[in-house]
């Protein structure tokens, strides 16, 4: 079985090394060649139009996973005429359809935002994943009590180091969803930042983004500039 195993990871990193050194939505025997002589001896039964057949729909699954699409985020006065979601709209979607994880920074959280909270702890119950970064926990104890009674395997909460620069912050407004969705802004978790001001942002729905992001977050908890409360 583990031999089995490798000989189909083999295959399959031969097919991505091609399709990411020449690109193309269709297959095209000169071009993917070697996945093509991998897989038929690998599965000899498969015939010559059942292996272009897999081939062009590892090219197609491919190309899926890496299209990035991005949309404008706005918050703004309603007489406001842009074609642009709405970030109050984007961040409560967000959240309420996770099904995996969420990532989450703070840098101002406000009692407006209090019921998605709510929605946070009822979703690490339900065993999703959710890391919550936060510029001054201690400034927003009021906001959050109700989420550090939740710490545990799904709930995950960090405060932002200052080390010797107390004036350094955790400015950064983002969430990210799933890891595929990535919402980007300069919009803060509060009345202001949700309906008030002028903030604009980006949502990204690409899992190499997504991925991007998390890791960021991930080496920086590696370098104490977060600490785990």
């Amino acid at each position: 079985m583990r031999d089995r195993s490798i000989g189909i990871a083999i295959i399959v990193e031969t097919l991505v090394s091609e399709v990411e050194r020449f690109g193309g939505e269709l297959f095209d025997l000169q071009v993917f060649k070697q996945s093509f002589r991998s897989i038929k001896e690998k599965f000899p039964v498969l015939t010559d139009e059942e292996t272009f057949d897999l081939i062009q729909m590892a090219i197609s699954l491919y190309n899926y996973r890496v299209t990035e699409k991005v949309e404008l985020v706005i918050t703004a006065p309603n007489s406001f005429k842009l074609k642009a979601l709405k970030t109050s709209v984007v961040i409560k979607e967000l959240i309420n359809g996770a099904q995996k994880s969420i990532t989450l920074t703070g840098y101002s959280i406000s009692d407006y935002f209090c019921d998605l909270l709510d929605v946070l702890v009822e979703k690490s119950r339900k065993g999703i994943y959710i890391n919550l970064y936060v510029n001054d926990f201690n400034s927003k104890k009021e906001q959050l009590d109700k989420l550090e009674m939740y710490k545990g395997r799904y709930m995950s909460i960090y405060d932002y180091n200052k080390g010797d620069d107390k004036m350094a912050a955790l400015h950064a407004k983002i969430v990210v969803v799933d890891g595929c969705k990535t919402f980007i802004s300069s919009s803060n978790l509060s009345y202001h930042g949700l309906e008030g001001n002028v903030e604009m942002g980006v949502v990204i729905d690409s899992v190499r983004k997504a991925s991007n992001v998390e890791e960021l977050f991930k080496q920086l908890r590696t370098q104490k500039v977060f600490k785990k409360l």
